[in-house]
């Protein structure tokens, strides 16, 4: 009897710290209240909409700040204002909710028409020009594409991208990449540049010349540049840039030396290679996305039509 009355207790101890760890973050509904209340403008009129008594929502509001340790509202007797944290909040719960929509829609519908919101970040503003994105919206009408630059590193889960290109290694093991291009990029710099200037003599001595740099997904300056042998020579910048293209065109106009693909020399006949043997590292530009198997149908649309795409379009960028 007494082993059976300790199993018991035993067994109601798992349970209250399973109910402990499922409690510790507030429920997905407080995340919909939340966003109902910043865009409604007040507590009343979502409270309204939502079907409850203000008295609930305001408390249910109190009771999400309290449990997040944040302020997320301002409240004056006429307005709101969301605080910083509020802000990134609102931006992840209409991520969230526009998802869950899109998903209760596919499944109601219980088809594979592609259709939602569907966010995708691209290095470089020239990608975002594409007409992959042009095309891929008229094809599918019913699909809300946005379309994110940046060139930083970002938490694809916590900004809500579905799909990202990204230049570079990915250091996430949990994300999803496929590789659909690469290329060999080299020290570089116009034979008019290096007839001022003259040539360096050994890899290490081009860190005595003007260089043109590129700022990484860090946005700190890419100084370090990567010899054969695994070691790396610092270099001097004359310009830092975080766009690709502006890079580019300041080592063609023979303002310094930079690390250009190696197809830039089929490209530019005035270019020359310094030390391609010695200076060189391999670039991949990769496509990046988080879920493998159960992709909503817009997803894996986009993903089908980028690996081709890609690959026509940088080998004539």
């Amino acid at each position: 009897m007494f082993k059976i009355q300790q199993n018991i207790y035993k067994m109601d101890s798992w349970w209250k710290i399973i109910g402990q760890v499922m409690n510790r973050f507030p429920s997905a509904d407080r995340l919909l209240e939340f966003k109902a209340v910043v865009e409604a403008g007040s507590i009343s009129k979502a409270a309204d909409q939502l079907y409850l008594t203000r008295p609930t929502l305001s408390r249910r509001l109190n009771e999400l700040e309290a449990s997040l340790g944040l302020r997320l509202l301002q409240r004056t007797t006429r307005d709101l204002f969301l605080t910083p944290a509020g802000k990134e909040l609102y931006i992840r719960a209409e991520r969230i909710a526009a998802d869950v929509d899109a998903t209760w829609k596919a499944l109601k519908l219980h088809d594979d028409e592609p259709r939602g919101p569907l966010r995708i970040s691209v290095p470089e503003s020239e990608f975002a020009a594409a007409s992959l994105f042009t095309e891929f919206a008229t094809e599918f009408p019913k699909v809300e594409l946005d379309i994110v630059v940046t060139n930083r590193r970002t938490d694809l889960r916590a900004a809500g991208i579905d799909v990202a290109l990204v230049f570079g290694k990915i250091n996430d093991p949990s994300l999803i990449t496929k590789s659909i291009f690469s290329n060999r990029t080299l020290a570089m710099a116009t034979s008019s540049f290096l007839a001022e200037h003259g040539m360096p003599e050994s890899p290490e001595a081009i860190q005595n010349f003007d260089c043109i740099v590129l700022r990484n997904s860090e946005g700190l300056p890419e100084v370090q540049w990567p010899l054969a042998s695994g070691k790396t020579l610092k270099v001097r910048p004359r310009m830092l840039t975080a766009g690709f293209r502006l890079m580019v065109q300041a080592v063609y106009a023979g303002l310094g030396i930079g690390m250009l693909p190696e197809s830039a020399l089929s490209k530019n006949s005035d270019l020359v290679a310094l030390f391609p043997d010695d200076v060189v590292r391999e670039d991949h530009l990769r496509l990046v996305y988080v879920e493998r198997e159960f992709q909503l149908p817009h997803v894996r649309a986009f993903i089908e039509r980028s690996d081709k795409y890609w690959k026509n379009w940088l080998e004539n960028w």
